[in-house]
């Protein structure tokens, strides 16, 4: 029980660490909160998929095949020039029309970033609590806590910057703002091909 304790507290310190993840909920919740919340859904679903690799050992392949690891760090860096270039372009945008876009900017972002799979290889071995239970089982509730904590982390996270904006009157839709989101997406994935 206490290395599960531990866990969850190293899980929390390390997702409200700034990296690409909670630099994308920030970036993605200035607009609305909706938005926000929809970005947080996909990128812990994404997690799901990490998981799941763990669990059902694929993890090892991914990890022996370079290749496609390198891959993966050019797509997920060019997806996110791309949503900056498209950031660049918007006008006044309607989150009725691109709520299920939301989401999947969140679930893509989080499967092109091959840093969180081989982050989830390296730390959850550390964490196995038990003698008698299956690994597989035991890298199965690791991640579901993992999940669990990223999920409100980043609900939060975006609820809170967007509540800033409002607070200190912030146009979230000027063309400086898109500038600024912009530059954050360049930044995330220049974060990814480090």
């Amino acid at each position: 029980m206490d290395q599960i304790l531990l866990f969850l507290i190293s899980s929390l310190v390390l997702t409200l660490m700034p990296g690409p993840d909670i630099l994308f909920v920030i970036n993605q919740s200035l607009e609305n909160k909706k938005k926000g919340f929809l970005i947080s859904i996909g990128l812990c679903s994404g997690l799901i998929i990490h998981t799941s690799f763990i669990v059902l050992g694929l993890s090892a392949f991914i990890e022996n095949n370079e290749n496609l690891i390198i891959y993966l760090k050019y797509f997920g860096a060019l997806y996110l020039f791309y949503l900056a270039f498209i950031e660049l372009k918007s006008k006044e945008k309607s989150i009725e029309k691109n709520s299920r876009s939301y989401f999947l900017r969140g679930f893509y972002m989080n499967l092109i970033n091959p840093k969180v799979l081989l982050f989830f290889i390296a730390y959850f071995p550390n964490f196995l609590f038990s003698d008698k239970i299956l690994i597989s089982l035991q890298f199965l509730i690791l991640g579901s806590i993992f999940i669990a904590q990223a999920l409100i982390v980043f609900i939060s996270v975006s609820f809170t910057s967007n509540k800033l904006v409002s607070i200190l009157k912030i146009n979230s839709q000027s063309t400086k703002m898109n500038y600024i989101k912009s530059l954050v997406l360049l930044l995330i994935g220049v974060l990814i091909l480090i």
